[in-house]
């Protein structure tokens, strides 16, 4: 591969601006030689509807598999790692590949190896599809999101959809999901991403969908993520897996040295994606988060050491959470309340004249984040991620 590339391109017509944002980067026969296995994974996670911003187009897949069969391929795989619940949405995109030629596979149900991995972030081995060991090229195919832990889930989060359902729950409960998608992206790095962000929110709760109408291509996952966290107003040197993934060769995060083409980052931005922080800071009178330019590792803290286990709207004061170098409590004179210092940055000292439940380390421990909240709000329920999500969208709705 000649260098590093990323293509911006805006435009209503969906076909058309996938089509050209994959032309800006050099064509699919770039990527795509006569007789190749190809492996085509959007972004499907729940099923839901195009228009909340969560999932891909079937347009965009529909776009994708007719170019790959123009470039020459033989075979051509269409698939994620759906849920049990069917959806239009999984119907349709199966519908799509199967009229153009393709195969649709569902990757929680297919045959699975183990593989070792070189210089991990974490994981030595992991199980993936043998499929996805065997094929040529793999075009993956991510939504514009921002993550409740990631920061993002882009490229590098979009192959977490190729692990068995099972080890999902493992590396969740691991508090190891940045890790895994690096290690993922070692065993398999993309050939092609081509990024659907006709519309971006933030995935899990999602809200405040805002629509973009853009298409970003590129040969490289990280440059890719980079670019697109830029667009959605995120740092990337916040996120602490592109930068695992660049000390690991996988690419670079320094987007003036690289090659972007079309449409320039500052006009493809047009307001900053909602993240997790803002729905906290709106939905909860009691708390609010104070974020000073965290890196991924506290705020990643925030929906299992937060929202998971506790109740939010059960405190009783003002409950400010203070997180990031640059966070600073806002003048609260005569008010009872309450300060959690989240991280090793936020360390009290003798000239910072920090005051607060100080919890260290970076990132700081899962469970002492969790037990320093527990201090000040009930505990919550043991519910599903659907129950949630039910729940908070009855609650939108009554507002």
């Amino acid at each position: 591969m000649d260098g590093y590339i990323v293509s911006i391109v805006r435009d209503e017509r969906i076909v058309e601006r996938t089509t050209r944002a994959v032309e800006l980067v050099g064509g699919m026969a770039k990527y795509v030689g006569k007789g190749d296995r190809v492996i085509i994974k959007p972004n499907l996670v729940d099923g839901n509807p195009y228009e909340t911003g969560e999932t891909v187009h079937p347009e965009t897949v529909r776009t994708l598999v007719r170019l790959a069969k123009a470039a020459g391929a033989s075979h051509i795989t269409v698939g994620d790692c759906i849920t049990s619940r069917s959806t239009i949405l999984y119907d349709t995109i199966a519908n799509v590949a199967k009229k153009e030629g393709a195969e649709w596979v569902d990757f929680n149900k297919a045959s699975q190896v183990e593989v070792n991995i070189e210089n991990p972030v974490h994981f030595d081995r992991v199980k993936v599809p043998e499929s996805l060991l065997s094929c040529d090229v793999l075009i993956n195919v991510p939504a514009l999101k921002t993550h409740h832990l990631a920061g993002v889930t882009v490229a590098f989060k979009n192959l977490y959809g190729f692990l068995e359902l099972q080890d999902r729950i493992f590396y969740h409960r691991s508090d190891k999901i940045e890790e895994v998608i690096v290690d993922l992206n070692i065993v398999k790095p993309s050939s092609l991403i081509v990024v659907d962000g006709g519309y971006s929110t933030h995935h899990w709760p999602a809200f405040e969908v805002q629509k973009l109408d853009l298409t970003i291509a590129g040969n490289n996952a990280v440059l890719v993520d980079t670019v697109a966290a830029r667009v959605m107003g995120v740092d990337p040197k916040t996120i602490r897996y592109l930068g695992w993934a660049e000390e690991r060769g996988l690419g670079p995060t320094d987007i003036s040295k690289q090659k972007l083409v079309g449409l320039p980052i500052a006009e493809a931005f047009r307001h900053r994606t909602s993240n997790l922080v803002d729905y906290i800071n709106r939905e909860n009178e009691n708390i609010k988060i104070v974020n000073g330019g965290a890196c991924t590792g506290c705020y990643g803290r925030l929906s299992t050491g937060l929202l998971f286990r506790h109740d939010p709207r059960s405190a009783k004061k003002k409950l400010y959470i203070l997180m990031g170098p640059k966070a600073e409590l806002p003048e609260v004179p005569g008010e009872d309340h309450v300060r959690i210092l989240c991280g090793s940055c936020l360390a009290p000292t003798f000239y910072n004249k920090l005051k607060g439940e100080f919890v260290p380390g970076c990132p700081p421990d899962l469970d002492a984040f969790a037990h320093t909240i527990g201090k000040f709000l009930a505990p919550r329920q043991r519910m599903t991620r659907r129950e949630w999500e039910e729940a908070q969208s009855k609650d939108t709705n009554e507002k």
